[in-house]
């Protein structure tokens, strides 16, 4: 049904939320129309989610960080951006009491690449589907409201093309949101934009291993010897080699389509997801995270649109 109506939706030329946005609000809404025991859908979950996140690699080429296009002064804000987020949600996750997890993955959904990046990391993080649930629902909220936002915060503050296509590409959480936000923008927005974005994106390749060593850190016991035994999820070396097989043999177009089956595939994990999650409990734990990953982007659009307005 996402996937029907967001298709529906883009070829009527109708703002859509995305097919995984509509699918965890699907899942929500009948989730207590469908009895699905929390053990199959854990098993459903872990079974699709690797295989998701190694295909969206394919749409990962590792040759946009070289491109010319982003510069020095795209590099310097995808850098601010990120490391805004990061610091940004550990200090709010302290001061409202979010742990450290929780902190860390709204952090990698407003650095990184929004959705992906946050079911990326959560298997590492031990996150609950509830609580993934909710930095997803607050993740998407913020991403809807930069998609809005940056076109017309760029033309009130006097930006040109090529900035506002950067600042797009830095601060906008989602990959389409961002493509979308440069289309709307205008000139050549729109590549920069994509290209900024799709470099950013590339982060993963260092957060997802981040994770998987904070949550070794804080779970694993120590052996008699104080040795700890590695915990590196088996979908990280996929992803690798998908971004290496996209920027060097597969060609565009088949990783294109490797990248959108990959989309395909969150939908169900989304909707499992909604399907898990209580809307009370949903409303006491979205507010903390919601103030923190406000805070954040607010953050690192502005620190980004200085640092842009400096070197540009």
């Amino acid at each position: 049904m996402a996937i029907t109506v967001d298709s529906y939706l883009e070829s009527q030329g109708i703002f859509s939320l995305g097919a995984g946005t509509l699918g965890l609000l699907l899942g929500l809404i009948f989730a207590s129309l469908i009895a699905i025991e929390s053990n199959e859908r854990k098993y459903a979950i872990d079974s699709i989610l690797p295989a998701s996140i190694v295909l969206l690699g394919f749409g990962l080429n590792i040759a946009h960080l070289a491109t010319g296009g982003i510069g020095i002064a795209g590099m310097a804000s995808i850098l601010t951006a990120i490391f805004a987020a990061f610091i940004t949600t550990t200090i709010m996750g302290r001061i409202l009491g979010i742990n450290v997890p929780q902190s860390f993955a709204l952090g990698a959904g407003g650095a990184i690449c929004g959705t992906s990046a946050v079911l990326a990391v959560a298997p590492s993080l031990r996150l609950s589907a509830a609580k993934t649930g909710a930095i997803i629902a607050v993740v998407n909220f913020l991403g809807l409201a930069t998609f809005l936002s940056v076109p017309i915060l760029a033309h009130m503050l006097g930006m040109t093309d090529q900035t506002a296509g950067i600042w797009a590409g830095s601060t906008v959480h989602a990959v389409p949101q961002a493509i979308a936000a440069g289309e709307a923008l205008g000139g050549d927005a729109l590549s920069l934009a994509s290209g900024t974005k799709l470099t950013r994106v590339l982060g993963l390749l260092v957060v997802v291993p981040i994770a998987s060593l904070f949550a070794e850190y804080e779970e694993t016991t120590s052996t008699e010897d104080g040795k700890r035994k590695a915990n590196i999820p088996l979908f990280l070396p996929g992803f690798i080699l998908a971004s290496i097989l996209a920027t060097t043999l597969v060609p565009t177009q088949m990783a294109t389509q490797l990248e959108g089956l990959g989309s395909i595939l969150l939908v169900p994990v989304l909707v499992l997801i909604g399907t898990s999650i209580d809307l009370k409990e949903l409303a006491g734990a979205a507010g903390p995270i919601l103030w923190a990953g406000a805070v954040s982007t607010i953050i690192v659009m502005a620190s980004t649109a200085i640092v842009l307005a400096m070197l540009i």
